[in-house]
């Protein structure tokens, strides 16, 4: 499985790390925004680098800015991120790469960081109450990372591509 995400300023990841040990909760690997959902490739690695590197070219940097704490109702604790028009493009962009896992592109896509999965509704709700925003407002998204899952349950980087339209 493959995805393509943005990884947080160091600050940022700091936060969301200390906030994860502090209430004892997991996310699927370090924290990260994903800019389209995980999908499967079948072909090679080194195709699809070099098609991520073809999307990717027609894009510049754009500004991310961090919302307040939600929970989906299945469990997911997150932290909102609004990137306006800029990652709407990107995202829509992205999206016809390959096949999603799940169906959740297009409109309905809401950009995160996800801080807590496998919680009950009710326990991501009332995680959501007590969690702190972070003190950064936002961040520009310069980097992009191209990532596979791990058979650990981590994320490898594949590939890093600079946003520099």
């Amino acid at each position: 499985m493959y995805g393509i995400l943005v990884w947080p300023p160091a600050d940022l990841e700091a936060f969301l790390l200390k906030l994860k040990a502090k209430h004892r909760v997991r996310g699927f690997g370090p924290p990260h925004l994903n800019l389209r959902q995980p999908f499967d490739w079948d072909y090679s690695e080194e195709s699809l680098k070099r098609a991520v590197e073809g999307i990717l070219r027609s894009y510049a940097p754009f500004r991310l800015r961090l919302g307040g704490w939600q929970a989906f109702p299945q469990g997911v604790v997150y932290l909102r991120a609004y990137g306006g028009s800029a990652f709407d493009k990107l995202h829509q962009g992205l999206e016809p790469l390959a096949r999603p896992l799940k169906e959740i592109e297009g409109p309905s896509y809401i950009p995160h960081l996800t801080l807590a999965l496998g919680l009950s509704p009710k326990k991501a709700q009332n995680l959501v109450g007590k969690l702190p925003l972070p003190e950064r407002a936002s961040f520009t998204v310069r980097e992009v990372a191209l990532v596979s899952d791990t058979a650990t349950g981590g994320l490898r980087e594949v590939a890093h591509f600079v946003l520099a339209k």
